[in-house]
């Protein structure tokens, strides 16, 4: 399974010449089904929490989302359909993009460890449960490993963007590569613990958790981040 990207609109020209017509408006049926498909997500996000992947049935998705287990089926592909989709809705979220942006106008190496923990803890926040999801899932289903994997590719990607910057602070020695970095990292921040392990299993707040992660993650690198907020 590849995780899909987001949406994009596609214009057709012919071999006249002729540009074809853009996509009609949706009508009312379409935004019922939309409707339907969003509130079938919605529910199965809420069971799959509660109960995990496993434990929860279509029935149990359709009775909560008030449609039949043909709709869920139809719809949204069935357990394995709504999984792909949150974890789509994951892949796809703002937060490490957005950060990676504001990493590039950092201006200082205190600054970049500081974005990279906000950034995180807004993942967390989103997507906490879809993280949890993943990672008990992932094991056992080789679709949900690889968008697992690609995901975690493109939070990589902002890993090394930030070490980079980091090496023009002077922050990084030349001893420790950017994905070094990355990977120190991902111990601190990855999906299998990071903000998630220390408030779901230790009962920390996040934005406690966030605080101390950070604090430890940029003093391995010689860096004191000051954070009281």
């Amino acid at each position: 399974m590849r995780c899909p990207g987001p949406h994009s609109v596609i214009t057709v020209v012919h071999m006249s010449g002729l540009v074809s017509p853009p996509p009609r408006r949706p009508g009312r049926r379409d935004e019922y089904a939309q409707q339907t498909r969003d509130a079938v997500v919605v529910a199965a996000r809420a069971l799959f929490a509660d109960r995990g992947f496993v434990a929860t049935t279509v029935d149990d998705i359709a009775a909560s989302s008030r449609v039949s287990p043909g709709t869920v089926y139809q719809q949204c592909g069935g357990k394995h359909g709504l999984l792909r989709t949150l974890l789509s809705l994951w892949a796809n979220a703002p937060s490490m993009s957005r950060t990676a942006a504001r990493i590039d106008h950092a201006y200082t190496g205190e600054e970049v460890f500081e974005l990279l923990g906000v950034g995180y803890l807004d993942m967390y926040r989103q997507f906490g449960d879809v993280i949890a999801l993943s990672v008990a899932v992932a094991p056992h289903d080789e679709e949900s490993a690889k968008c697992l994997d690609e995901i975690t590719a493109k939070h990589r990607v902002v890993l090394i963007g930030a070490a980079r910057r980091l090496r023009e602070f002077g922050v990084l020695s030349d001893g420790t590569s950017d994905d070094d970095f990355a990977d120190v990292a991902e111990f601190y921040f990855g999906s299998h613990g990071g903000i998630r392990f220390m408030a779901t299993n230790l009962g920390w707040a996040p934005e406690r958790a966030r605080m101390w992660i950070t604090t430890q993650f940029a003093r391995g690198f010689g860096v004191d981040v000051l954070l009281d907020r």
